[in-house]
């Protein structure tokens, strides 16, 4: 049995994109979602925890590669004071992780305290349906693709899903499509289809179970 974690990353950027993770969730197929703490609408993931099924983690934001431990610390305190938990998940904003610097921190940081951490051995990860990687196309057949790929025991997708606004539009290149994104996860094609694959919808707490229970 296959299981799909759809992860909706940047929570906190804007209170559009908040709206839209939480719509995502509700009413779509959305069972993740994880925070950035510094951002404009960070104080709203103090409400996440009123949703059982959505796993909430660490949207890591590093700007100096020689203090990625302390930012790592920093951070994770921050979103404690912000959730009231520690973090299911940690993914890397704008997938930084790939720095040698930052890799080595996040896996110790996994191996110690057993958190699972996207693209280190957790969940096969699937980014094929974010519209910087497909040329804008965020369709319902592009989601299929993407879920057609979720072939591991455990796959995360990830999407960026949100309401637009003004600000989203001055601070990130990457706005409007968002409701685009988020129309398609909240069809009822994208659920349907999800099921006709044989697939599970879970969150990053059963990951972190199961590898408990390893």
């Amino acid at each position: 049995m296959n299981y799909l974690i759809v992860n909706a990353d940047d929570f906190g950027y804007s209170y559009g994109i908040n709206r839209g993770i939480i719509e995502a969730h509700t009413k779509g197929i959305v069972t993740s979602t994880s925070v950035i703490v510094d951002a404009i609408a960070a104080e709203e993931a103090k409400g996440l925890t009123t949703f059982p099924g959505l796993s909430v983690g660490l949207h890591l934001v590093v700007q100096d590669l020689g203090r990625v431990q302390e930012e790592l610390d920093r951070q994770l305190e921050r979103f404690k004071e912000l959730v009231g938990t520690e973090p299911d998940h940690i993914d890397v904003h704008k997938m930084l992780r790939r720095d040698e610097r930052l890799e080595k921190v996040l896996r110790e940081y996994a191996r110690q305290h057993n958190m699972p951490i996207r693209q280190m051995g957790f969940a096969k990860f699937i980014d094929s349906f974010f519209g910087f990687h497909s040329n804008g196309d965020v369709s319902i057949a592009q989601l299929k693709k993407a879920i057609d790929q979720a072939t591991d025991s455990y796959n995360e997708l990830m999407c960026h899903v949100g309401h637009s606004d003004d600000y989203l539009r001055r601070h990130s290149s990457y706005s409007d499509m968002r409701e685009e994104e988020l129309k398609t996860i909240c069809s009822t094609e994208a659920r349907e289809y999800v099921a006709e694959c044989g697939l599970i919808l879970c969150d990053w707490k059963q990951v972190a179970q199961q590898e408990a229970q390893a």
